[in-house]
């Protein structure tokens, strides 16, 4: 009796194991399919890929097809909203909503969900992003490493386009490290429950 118990347990972690590594992938093709929920399904993240153009190649029934992430609003990967940055193909994943919408790096984030980790390393696109809302262009910030970049006109340009951020970007001081620019974000949309 043991012994079947014993099996029975096995098995059934084993399964769990089996079926925990099934991924959920929902491509949407623009916003309104977003929140409409109009999306195609795929069971399994292949890879994500791209020197300059981010690819992402998905599989159902094992049936691979290759997206490019330049042609599509953003998807969700076991849950986890990643937008595309309309100008360069890259992605960003949506870490803060509410007034200002904060992301952080794709391939980073695509690596910790893949890898059940907390922090990764990435070669490939910006830190972070910001947009006013889930509706509206995604605009990178400089990298600390390399400050003069397209991402300096980028941030300037929404900048003078949205000066209701302005207390937001004195208290961000030209620190465009993610983290602080995550910790400053969050904050700021404190200051406004109810908008998400």
């Amino acid at each position: 009796m043991k012994t079947k118990n014993i099996l029975l347990i096995i098995i059934l972690v084993f399964s769990f194991k089996l079926y925990s590594k099934l991924d959920t992938i929902i491509v949407f093709t623009s916003y309104e399919n977003y929140v409409n929920k109009i999306g195609t399904t795929y069971d399994k993240m292949v890879n994500y890929y791209g020197t300059i153009k981010m690819k992402i190649t998905v599989s159902k029934n094992a049936v691979e097809t290759t997206i490019k992430c330049k042609e599509i609003w953003g998807f969700l990967y076991n849950g986890h909203l990643f937008r595309t940055d309309i100008r360069t193909g890259q992605v960003g994943e949506l870490i803060v909503l509410g007034k200002i919408c904060y992301y952080e790096n794709g391939i980073a984030h695509l690596e910790m969900i893949r890898n059940g980790t907390n922090h990764e390393t990435f070669s490939l696109g910006y830190y972070c992003y910001v947009s006013k809302d889930l509706s509206s262009k995604l605009a990178p910030f400089p990298s600390p490493e390399y400050p003069i970049s397209d991402a300096n006109k980028q941030i300037k340009k929404f900048k003078r386009a949205n000066p209701e951020y302005d207390d937001l970007f004195k208290a961000i001081n030209k620190d465009y490290n993610y983290q602080n620019v995550r910790a400053k974000v969050i904050i700021f949309n404190r200051n406004f429950p109810d908008v998400k």
